[in-house]
C-alpha cells in the first residue's frame, strides 16, 4: 500500500483514505470489530472514567477495572485459568522468552518468523541458530549435538498466512531432553480452532499448552494479540495461573511498563465479550475465506491452505503485483501490494485481510475485479 494512503475512518469492509471510501482488504481485523459501535463506546466511557493511563506500571497502581477485566475476559475465551494483559503484542515473545531460558543451549528460530520473534530470541544469552521449516529434515540437522532447547516461530504467516509443521516440529523434539516450542499465534487467535483459540486449537493441542502437560514431552507455549481478530488492543498470554505468575516474574514489563490505557482497554474488554457472546462471527468469517480462496484458485492462483484469514498470493513479478495494486485501487478497491516483510518472496505478495463483516458481495465483488485486471 502506498505510504501516502492515510487511514481516515476505522478500519472495516469499507475503509477511507484520503478522503475516498475503498473496500478493503488490508489489516488484521478479521472479526469486525475494530470499528463496531460499542467498541469505540466502551473505549470512549474508560476513557472517561480511568484517565488517560494509570500513570504507573501495573506492580504498583496501574491494574484499574478495565484492565482487569480484559484480563478475566480472556482467560475465559481461552479457557484458561489466567492471563496477563499488556500493552502491545509486539512484546510477547520478548516477555515469554524471559519466562522459558532457564537451562536452555540454543535458541533455533524458523528463518520467515515475524522480527518480534527475532528479536525476542536474541535476548538470550546463548547460541542462536536459523532453520527453514520449507527445508526437509533442517530442524534436526540445525539441532546439531542441542538437546536442550527453545525453538521459536509464527503460527501462521503474518503476510504469507502459511502455517506452521507443528507435527513435524514435534515429531524431531521429543528425543531431546529438554526442548519448548514458543509460538507466536497473533493471526490465528480469535480465528483458528473449535473455540477460536488458535492454530494449537485448531490441532487439538490446546489444553497442553503454558502450564499444561506439553506434548510427546516437549512444553507447548504460545501467545498473542488482541491487536488482530480479537478486536481490541494489546498482547494477551493466557495459561494456568502458576504459568501466568511465572512470565509476570521473569520479565520486567509488569512492574516496569506502563500498564495499558484505558481507553483501549476498555474497547478490548467489549471485544472478548462480543467474541464470547457471538461464536457466529468466526462462522461467518470461516465462510468468506473460503469463498474468497476458491474464487482465485478458480482464477488459477495459488493460495496458502488452511483457514487463515490472511494471506499472500504471488501473481508474477514486482512490477505485475505493483499494477494489479494500483488498477484495482482505481476501481475502488484497496488489495495491498507487500513489497517486503518477513516470510515473504523477494518479489512481495498482494496480501489479503478478509473480515467477518465482509458481504458476499462484497468479496464477490473483488473476486470479478481482479478477474479483469489479471
Amino acid at each position: 500500500m502506498s505510504p501516502m494512503l492515510e487511514m481516515q475512518s476505522p478500519p472495516g469492509p469499507q475503509t477511507v483514505f484520503n478522503g475516498k471510501s475503498y473496500l478493503y482488504f488490508g489489516g488484521t481485523s478479521y472479526l469486525g470489530l475494530a470499528g463496531r459501535a460499542e467498541v469505540i463506546e466502551a473505549g470512549c466511557a474508560a476513557l472517561r472514567q480511568y484517565g488517560v493511563h494509570s500513570a504507573t506500571s501495573r506492580s504498583r497502581f496501574g491494574s484499574s477495572p478495565p484492565l482487569l477485566e480484559v484480563e478475566a475476559k480472556a482467560a475465559q475465551f481461552f479457557g484458561a485459568e489466567a492471563a496477563f494483559y499488556f500493552g502491545s503484542g509486539y512484546m510477547t515473545n520478548h516477555i515469554l522468552v524471559a519466562a522459558l531460558g532457564e537451562g536452555v543451549e540454543a535458541v533455533l528460530v524458523e528463518k520467515s518468523s515475524h522480527y518480534c520473534v527475532l528479536e525476542a530470541a536474541r535476548l538470550l544469552d546463548v547460541p542462536l541458530v536459523l532453520f527453514d521449516c520449507r527445508i526437509e529434515g533442517d530442524l534436526e540437522k540445525c539441532l546439531g549435538s542441542y538437546r536442550r532447547v527453545l525453538v521459536m516461530a509464527d503460527a501462521v504467516g503474518p503476510s504469507s498466512g502459511k502455517i506452521a509443521p507443528i507435527g513435524e516440529f514435534l515429531c524431531v523434539l521429543k528425543h531431546l531432553d529438554q526442548a519448548t516450542l514458543l509460538l507466536d499465534d497473533a493471526h490465528g487467535f480469535g480465528v483458528l480452532g473449535g473455540d477460536g483459540r488458535g492454530m494449537l486449537d485448531e490441532f487439538g493441542l490446546w489444553p497442553k499448552v503454558n502450564g499444561g502437560e506439553g506434548a510427546d514431552g516437549v512444553r507447548l507455549v504460545v501467545g498473542g494479540t488482541l491487536s488482530k481478530a480479537l478486536g481490541g488492543f494489546g498482547g494477551i498470554i493466557p495459561g494456568t495461573s502458576r504459568f501466568v505468575t511465572q512470565v509476570r516474574e521473569a520479565s520486567n514489563y509488569f512492574d516496569g511498563a506502563s500498564a495499558p490505557g484505558a481507553a483501549v482497554a476498555g474497547s478490548s474488554a467489549k471485544a472478548l465479550e462480543i467474541v464470547l457472546a457471538e461464536p457466529g462471527l468466526r462462522e461467518r468469517l470461516g465462510e468468506n475465506v473460503r469463498l474468497v480462496k476458491d474464487g482465485l484458485r478458480a482464477l488459477g492462483l495459488q493460495v496458502p491452505d488452511g483457514k487463515c484469514a490472511n494471506f499472500g498470493v504471488s501473481i508474477g513479478g514486482v512490477s505485475n503485483m505493483q499494477r494489479l495494486h494500483a488498477e484495482l485501487l482505481e476501481r475502488g478497491i484497496l488489495l495491498p501490494y507487500v513489497g517486503a516483510y518477513s516470510g515473504i518472496p523477494a518479489e512481495g505478495v498482494l496480501r489479503f485481510a478478509v473480515f467477518a463483516n465482509h458481504s458476499q458481495t462484497q468479496l464477490k465483488r473483488l473476486l470479478s475485479e481482479i478477474k479483469t485486471v489479471l
